[in-house]
């Protein structure tokens, strides 16, 4: 197999480890990205999505486990490994339970690592079993199970997609940041925010209740209460 094909995104917060495994993977000819924590993971989805993620469990701000549950529901059709120097059985439960599709321990030597890409990559598929709620950020259009698509703005795409990557909970603050105006206060973007949530129910009121999509949870964030993948995945954008 041309391992050019196969882009792996790698997260894991030890620096030496990080490089090391990263520059022995480009030598192989993978197209490699790293990241150190949770948040930089999605920035870098955000840029390109890529067909494989390498997670480590142990890292700063959110746990591996967490981060696999998130990407499972989001990206159903990515790769995930977990890396990990959790080496008890039951973390191994954990992690294939949360979605993984292969778990390795450290320290794993690097010409296996190879392997597990190549083979996991090469039985990647779709998941056909549901049909979704889809969310296409380049055509900005969501697609509902039935089928049926329905266009919204960039913005209203932006918000679903955050919502989508933070594990269908997102924080005042991590909204703000993503399709907040810079020039305007806190409470101007927090009814920014609204009014998009509003949108949003409106333009698809007629195939989910209301109170069934999205939820404004007073004083902490915004819920999406449904499951939402993330179809054609366009690169970030700053909202103004």
């Amino acid at each position: 197999m041309n391992s050019k094909n196969i882009s792996v995104l790698l997260v894991e917060d030890n620096i030496t480890l990080r490089e090391e495994l990263s520059d022995f993977l480009r030598a192989e000819d993978f197209d490699v990205r790293v990241a150190g924590d949770g948040q930089e993971m999605n920035l870098a989805i955000e840029q390109r999505m890529p067909d494989i993620v390498i997670l480590d469990l142990n890292l700063p701000q959110e746990d591996g486990i967490a981060i696999t549950k998130r990407m499972r529901s989001a990206l159903p059709a990515i790769g995930i490994i977990i890396l990990s120097a959790r080496v008890r059985s039951s973390d191994r439960k954990d992690g294939y339970e949360s979605g993984a599709d292969i778990y390795l321990t450290k320290p794993t030597n690097p010409i296996e690592l190879v392997s597990v890409i190549q083979n996991l990559y090469g039985r990647l598929k779709p998941d056909t079993s549901r049909q979704p709620w889809l969310l296409d950020t380049v055509k900005n259009a969501v697609q509902t199970p039935d089928g049926t698509t329905v266009r919204i703005t960039g913005l209203e795409t932006l918000l679903l997609k955050e919502l989508i990557l933070h594990g269908r909970f997102a924080t005042h603050d991590d909204l703000i940041a993503h399709v907040g105006n810079p020039d305007k206060d806190e409470q101007a973007n927090k009814l920014r925010i609204e009014v998009l949530i509003s949108r949003l129910r409106k333009k698809l009121s007629l195939h989910i209740e209301p109170a069934l999509f999205i939820n404004v949870l007073r004083g902490k964030g915004y819920q999406l209460k449904i499951d939402m993948a993330l179809k054609n995945l366009a690169p970030g954008k700053t909202a103004r």
